[in-house]
């Protein structure tokens, strides 16, 4: 299957009509060419060939079985590329003409394949998630008009796109995540408790923190997680005080090993999103630094992970361990290395500097192919 050239449709129409064309001029080529991609026409002549076989040509040079559905899925691309550009015009043209869009899922092509996001409808898009690119500032009139045309989240999974406005950056940086959510409640009649404490964790995970914190307006209650998540290092300790008369704030569990999970979570989630405070104050609360807390990293693992320069520098002048393996089998220096190469943050060189001066052992065969940290690797092998 080769890539596609585009995703207009009338471009491929053109080149099964330029192939028709070819084909009845005697082109030996454009002969080869259909015998290739419609064998169970291999002994077609010039003069039998039509339209309909031709277009079956490019169909399966791009992977489909057939013009009406590799036709699907250029609509498909196309609807999505005028709701991320925010072309309402656009888009609405296409439901006049081709409603059926609103049905389609997408199987084909990253993230669409595997994942959450396969199979994903025009109406999965407009939380922003998986981040393609900034929802458009007319994303709230799009969501309109598709919940207009009879878009819906349909069983098992009737609530998905609320899901994924619950775990969307975009949508709570463009202020819409919640007005989107009561769109669709209106709609579809689902509920959805948005004062439930759990709908803030993939937000706040997810560095949607405008979005939590517009729940929390609205009366969701935080617990000790959500509050050191946000940095809200008051709350934290009203919790690990004891919150009983806070109707705001979900006191620790009584439960023993409960209250330990919960806390060391709490203590990961404020180093991989950056508030040293906050976790600072829970290590002098006994929190175990090493802990994992069934996430399979430690809470330097994430903060070097997610590029936390500040937090990292200061967890490491608390001695922090240094050589503790996560789930991968790797240390943190590591998890730093790789992290700087696959998913790169500004500070990751910084953070291996500081790694490295903080005593972090150097294997001999690391090698990440950036020529700056290759060569600071380079510096420290064997010390």
């Amino acid at each position: 299957m080769k890539p596609l050239t585009g995703i207009d449709l009338n471009q491929y129409r053109t080149q099964a009509k330029e192939l028709l064309k070819q084909l009845r001029a005697g082109d030996p080529e454009a002969l080869d060419r259909l015998q290739q991609r419609h064998p169970e026409h291999a002994s077609l002549s010039p003069d039998q060939a039509r339209l309909a076989d031709t277009q079956l040509v490019p169909a399966r040079e791009y992977g489909f079985s057939s013009w009406a559905k590799f036709k699907a899925y250029l609509l498909f691309r196309r609807a999505v590329q005028a709701l991320d550009s925010g072309d309402l015009l656009g888009l609405k043209a296409a439901l006049d003409r081709y409603p059926s869009i609103l049905q389609y899922r997408c199987h084909v092509g990253d993230p669409y394949e595997e994942g959450y996001f396969a199979g994903a409808t025009l109406l999965n898009h407009i939380a922003g998630n998986p981040g393609r690119c900034p929802l458009p500032p007319n994303i709230l009139e799009i969501a309109q008009l598709l919940i207009a045309r009879g878009a819906r989240d349909r069983p098992p999974r009737p609530k998905y796109t609320i899901g994924l406005l619950l775990t969307s950056k975009q949508a709570s940086e463009a202020g819409v995540t919640l007005p989107l959510i009561e769109m669709l409640m209106e709609a579809s009649g689902v509920v959805v408790d948005l004062k439930n404490p759990e709908v803030l964790n993939g937000l706040i995970v997810n560095h949607a923190s405008a979005a939590a914190e517009t729940l929390i307006q609205r009366g969701a209650r935080m617990d000790l997680r959500h509050a050191a998540g946000l940095g809200r290092l008051e709350q934290v300790k009203r919790i690990m005080g004891g919150a009983e008369q806070d109707e705001a704030l979900i006191p620790l569990p009584e439960d023993e090993c409960e209250r330990k999970a919960l806390i060391e979570e709490a203590f990961i989630r404020a180093c991989m999103l950056g508030h040293p405070e906050v976790a600072e104050y829970l290590l002098d609360q006994g929190v175990d630094p090493s802990a994992q807390a069934n996430t399979g990293q430690t809470a330097l693992h994430y903060a070097a992970h997610m590029g936390e320069l500040k937090t990292v520098q200061r967890l490491l002048k608390r001695k922090f361990p240094l050589e503790v393996k996560n789930m991968y089998g790797g240390t943190v220096l590591g998890q730093a290395l790789w992290s700087a190469v696959h998913e790169p943050k500004e500070d990751h060189p910084l953070i291996i500097e500081s790694l490295i001066a903080a005593g972090a052992k150097v294997d001999p065969a690391w090698s990440t192919g950036n020529e700056r940290i290759d060569s600071l690797l380079q510096r420290h092998r064997g010390v």
